[in-house]
């Protein structure tokens, strides 16, 4: 592992079933739309290859890690094409990193219990399982778990600790080559210990305490961390901490949740890198994200904060947001760069001079709130509706042909063909009489009408985040308020 800054630059396709769209690969149901097929992962993977990533990280998401998913026919064919991803990646020198949670398993997200014997073993077999069959990955990764992890039985952020550090022993054993990586996930270990829980609780996922994961306490920081330091010799040679500056959902590090004095004692025993789950995009604001001065300010803390060595660098919709990956390479790459120069370039060598001219028009798109925009726009909703027009206008000049060469995924006439839609659907809903509801349908039909073919998931985000967009423009008054998330 080289030791400088930006050194490994991980792509992380974040495409688990609560997060399917449009845009996104549907890794779970057969039949269903937006199935990719390898033609389509080997596209992906010459793309982030020519972006500048040399790693490529995916989910094994629970619905998968449970012992009906080792033998279920979605199993084996995501085992069979993440090993075709696997051997693309090699081809073009992008390393491949299989995540998991530690003790999270099934559709319905429950977490095992580590200090459950029973319960257990069952995780030590499904970490094995899953080891044996993915025998070219380069890396595993083990983190706390989304649904917020253990609470039960005694489970604290020590047991997730002691837990993960078994579990990559058991790793190591099996696969004698592989770097393991220890992941942090909220304030710190998210949910081991402090997730609060009802009577009867037996490691479920409950949507309304999941923000209960969340809650910061110092005390419990200073003793996990201390903890940590103490038994990073109880995890196998080769472990990198994945660890931001700050324990939020940002990573900052303002006040009591500043990591970075935790990055600096870690960092001189491991490997160190960080994690980006809302420089670019966060999750479930699905449109054409452009957030790119904070991204590069953060790369510019984190070069300064800590020896960091790289990161991960998210998305759940690789088939839109393309802009947003080559600038989160490159912010690892060159974290002095300037954004909007990187982004000229881009459409430059999309569609010729013209393309760019998108770019001051780009930052329209982020007037929705949203977890990890700070973009301010500071515009009246008519300026608005006009740029958006304008917009609308610079794309539909615009020639996909010039692109041809580049190695993109999809074509960059589909590219093209997403931004005209975002573009016209965010002018319709700042316009002077807009059809709310028929507004929302296309939005939702474009994007997140799989659910309409799947059952209600343990994680019911998309209808919230559709009736969040539209509620944004629906529930503002006309030309009073300014436009912006900031």
């Amino acid at each position: 592992m080289s030791r400088h800054f930006g050194a490994e630059r991980i792509y992380y396709n974040n495409f688990a079933a609560h997060l399917l769209n449009g845009y996104n690969p549907n890794m779970y149901y057969p039949g269903l739309p937006h199935r990719w097929h390898d033609s389509d992962w080997f596209a992906l993977i010459d793309m982030i290859a020519e972006f500048g990533f040399n790693h490529f990280e995916f989910w094994l998401e629970p619905r998968l890690f449970c012992r009906e998913g080792l033998d279920s026919a979605a199993g084996q064919e995501f085992h069979r094409q993440m090993s075709a991803v696997v051997e693309r990646g090699h081809q073009r020198g992008v390393k491949t990193i299989l995540l998991a949670a530690l003790a999270t398993s099934g559709g319905d997200w429950r977490t095992l219990c580590p200090n459950v014997p029973e319960e257990w073993a069952q995780v030590r077999q499904l970490w094995a399982e899953w080891t044996r069959r993915f025998d070219g990955v380069d890396g595993i990764a083990i983190f706390p778990g989304d649904p917020g992890a253990c609470s039960r039985n005694g489970c604290t952020a020590e047991t997730y600790i002691d837990k993960s550090a078994e579990i990559a022993q058991l790793i190591r054993s099996l696969r004698p080559t592989v770097e393991i990586e220890f992941g942090t996930w909220g304030p710190p270990f998210f949910g081991w210990g402090n997730l609060k829980f009802p009577e009867g609780w037996q490691g479920e996922f409950i949507p309304e305490y999941q923000h209960t994961a969340w809650d910061f306490s110092r005390d419990r920081t200073e003793r996990s961390m201390r903890h940590l330091l103490q038994h990073l010799a109880d995890f196998p040679d080769r472990t990198v901490v994945s660890i931001n500056m700050g324990f939020n959902g940002n990573g900052d590090p303002d006040g009591e949740a500043n990591a970075v004095g935790w990055a600096n004692e870690i960092g001189r025993l491991r490997p160190i890198r960080t994690w980006d789950f809302s420089l670019t995009e966060g999750e479930n604001a699905v449109l054409p994200h452009y957030r790119f001065d904070r991204l590069f300010a953060q790369r510019r803390r984190e070069r300064a904060a800590a020896p960091y060595r790289g990161g991960i660098c998210f998305t759940m919709t690789p088939r839109l947001n393309q802009l947003s990956l080559y600038q989160a390479a490159q912010s690892f790459l060159d974290p002095d760069a300037d954004p909007e120069a990187l982004a000229a370039g881009f459409y430059e060598r999309l569609f010729g001079r013209p393309g760019r001219d998108l770019v001051p028009l780009l930052p329209l798109f982020e007037a929705v709130p949203d977890w990890g925009n700070c973009v301010q726009l500071h515009l009246s909703r008519g300026e608005y509706h006009r740029q958006m027009r304008l917009l609308v206008e610079c794309l539909g000049d615009l020639d996909p042909a010039q692109g041809q060469a580049v190695a993109f995924h999809p074509t960059v006439e589909q590219y093209l063909a997403e931004l005209r839609f975002f573009a016209e659907l965010f002018a319709g809903l700042s316009g002077p009489a807009p059809d709310y509801g028929q507004l929302r349908q296309q939005y939702w039909q474009r994007v997140y009408a799989i659910y309409d073919l799947l059952p209600a998931h343990v994680d019911p985000r998309p209808q919230a985040a559709t009736d969040r967009l539209i509620a944004y423009f629906a529930d503002r008054p006309r030309e009073q308020d300014l436009i912006g998330a900031g």
